[in-house]
């Protein structure tokens, strides 16, 4: 693909740290989902190592054709964006893999069952719970079914009218970074039978 056909949409989320680029073409192309904390990890991805060079980014995951990219820099995302956009026209328009395909290979594998449950279940005892506690909510863990997680909200998180954000943006997030493997974060909540519903 040549350099003037590669088409980047920038997005902001709720989380000020994380912006989404999303490309006009799959970067990768299954359900999997890849994340990069350092970069040491991106090393033999060429995309990824490009997008660390950049000063300030500090986080990338990928999934589809979508980065999501973190930031520790203090400047706004308008200004990285220049910086941030032609290097990845440069790097689509090169030759050679995108990224790692041993990376690629791992995120593909999927762990077993048992141990995706005990991971998510630490993760929501040390991390996210305590975080929703201060709110009076909570979040358990449904089941794991082939590659997707289903969890449930409760508490004050049930039927809370920023349940939406706080799954797509923090646990959805987190659990992708604990387990890259998975395909989808699904909410079985009944969320009209919560203290504040807003499905009604």
């Amino acid at each position: 693909m040549s350099e003037d056909q590669v088409k980047i949409r920038g997005e902001f989320t709720p989380d000020p740290a994380v912006c989404n680029f999303t490309v006009n073409r799959d970067i990768i192309t299954d359900d999997s989902t890849l994340v990069f904390r350092d970069v040491a990890s991106a090393s033999g991805s060429r995309l990824v190592e490009s997008i660390f060079a950049i000063d300030g980014v500090c986080g990338i995951s990928i999934k589809g054709s979508t980065l999501s990219v973190t930031k520790q820099s203090e400047d706004p995302w308008p200004k990285l964006a220049t910086q941030l956009i032609p290097v990845l026209k440069e790097v689509f328009a090169g030759e050679g893999d995108l990224i790692d395909p041993s990376k690629l290979e791992e995120a593909s594998q999927m762990p077993s069952v048992e141990d995706v449950s005990e991971i998510i279940n630490e993760l929501l005892d040390r991390q996210i719970n305590p975080a929703l506690n201060s709110h009076g909510g909570f979040v358990k863990l449904h089941k794991v079914e082939d590659r997707d997680v289903y969890i449930e909200m409760g508490g004050g998180c049930q039927g809370c009218a920023a349940s939406q954000q706080t799954m797509k943006h923090g646990i959805e997030r987190a659990i992708r970074e604990a387990v890259p493997q998975v395909r989808e974060v699904i909410d079985v909540t009944d969320h009209e039978a919560g203290a504040n519903p807003y499905y009604r």
